[in-house]
């Protein structure tokens, strides 16, 4: 498995580069971003240039511009990004309502510098443009006479112009008369493609991992070192974080349970739900909620039917369809993974009480006739209240 950034340099007028802006790409091959989910697409670039290749080999001491969804935009504590180096692009596509500008305040009030990316000014978004850093004016999309009317338009405001789009001497010598600041374009460079092969994180860790951390007050410091232990992608990238200029430590950490300390919860938090959106590319959302919804709803049956250790029913929902997610069979996934010969038979030839709930809760989600004496009343009850868990768990990360 591999990442892939690209990233396009931001000159200044005297050609020497002020910093990058980073870009999802699929893989080396990809001749643009084919971006089919934005949130998914900014946590694949953050991620990767956080975890896999680094930040200082991406940019060096340079800005990163780094385009934000409005999703991203609207949770200023969900990324774990240094402020001094990482500039958030606005989307023109981010809806300027109020509560964007209240998300914004919470980011520029936090130390982070905005770019506003393909503006257009007009005065309705003047508290947006007072928020700003830099503006970014697209030149082959506003044509030449809108684009120094827009420039005329932002003279009045502490903004720094960025030209998007150059792509000939003559336009850059416009833009250079009409006294912009900086300039991004195929005449100067086009986009290079930054690839490394990357750590794979388990899925099945990073939801068991959020699920301990959304517990508050009831979360346990020993089950966090469990969890993450199980996954040397996880570790690896949690150290990768450690050792980022971001943190500012510069700690020798010996034992996984310091690295959780040393990280500290909302950290942790940001990365886990950093690296399950960057895992959630197109319908893979779908199907994580499928996943969770069988899981929790197999939990909730073992408590309504009385069994013991009800956590074991919601990996084995879980597990059960991970054959979905790796594209490999069942079997062969579980093969994979330490779990006792036992709980693998309950999954997969559905024997004993955890095969038995298993089989009741596919059974009623599939609209099939459910085979046990279990009450119908207590599947749909229990049902209702797994799709509401799920809804607020996904909404929390």
């Amino acid at each position: 498995m591999n990442v892939t950034i690209a990233r396009q340099p931001i000159f200044t007028t005297k050609q020497t580069i002020m910093g990058y802006e980073l870009l999802y790409r699929k893989d080396l091959d990809a001749l643009d971003a084919e971006v089919f989910d934005d949130v998914s697409a900014t946590a694949q670039v953050i991620s990767g240039s956080l975890l896999e290749i680094g930040m200082s080999n991406m940019v060096g001491e340079n800005k990163a511009f780094i385009n934000f969804p409005r999703a991203y935009l609207l949770n200023p504590s969900g990324v774990p990004l240094d402020k001094n180096q990482v500039v958030i692009e606005v989307l023109e596509n981010s809806g300027f309502d109020a509560l964007l500008l209240a998300s914004l305040r919470k980011w520029t009030n936090a130390g982070y510098k905005l770019a506003l990316d393909d503006f257009e000014y007009e005065p309705k978004l003047l508290p947006f443009v007072e928020l700003a850093t830099y503006i970014k004016l697209d030149l082959q999309l506003l044509g030449r006479d809108k684009f120094m009317q827009q420039v005329e338009a932002l003279k009045g405001f502490k903004v720094k112009i960025v030209a998007e789009k150059v792509e000939t001497w003559e336009e850059f010598n416009f833009c250079e008369v009409l006294g912009v600041d900086f300039y991004q374009g195929y005449f100067f460079e086009r986009p290079e493609l930054i690839s490394k092969k990357a750590t794979k994180v388990n899925s099945i860790t990073l939801l068991q991992l959020m699920a301990e951390l959304l517990k508050g007050e009831n979360l346990n410091v020993n089950e966090l070192e469990s969890i993450v232990s199980r996954d040397i992608g996880l570790v690896h990238k949690l150290l990768k974080f450690l050792n980022s200029p971001i943190t500012g430590l510069s700690a020798n950490v010996d034992s996984v349970r310091l690295a959780i300390v040393l990280v500290g919860v909302d950290q942790l938090k940001s990365l886990t739900n950093l690296l399950l959106m960057s895992e959630l590319v197109g319908d893979r959302h779908v199907l994580l909620e499928t996943i969770l919804l069988r899981a929790k709803h197999a939990e909730l049956m073992s408590l309504r039917l009385g069994h013991k250790h009800n956590e074991t029913y919601f990996l084995a929902g879980m597990l059960s369809m991970m054959d979905a997610c790796v594209g490999i069979s069942l079997p062969e996934v579980l093969k994979q993974l330490p779990l006792p010969t036992e709980f693998i038979n309950a999954i997969i030839q559905r024997s004993g009480n955890v095969g038995n709930v298993l089989d009741m809760v596919e059974q009623f989600s599939k609209g099939h006739k459910v085979t046990s004496t279990v009450s119908v009343d207590d599947l749909k009850a229990s049902y209702v209240e797994s799709v509401e868990w799920v809804d607020n768990f996904l909404s929390r990360i």
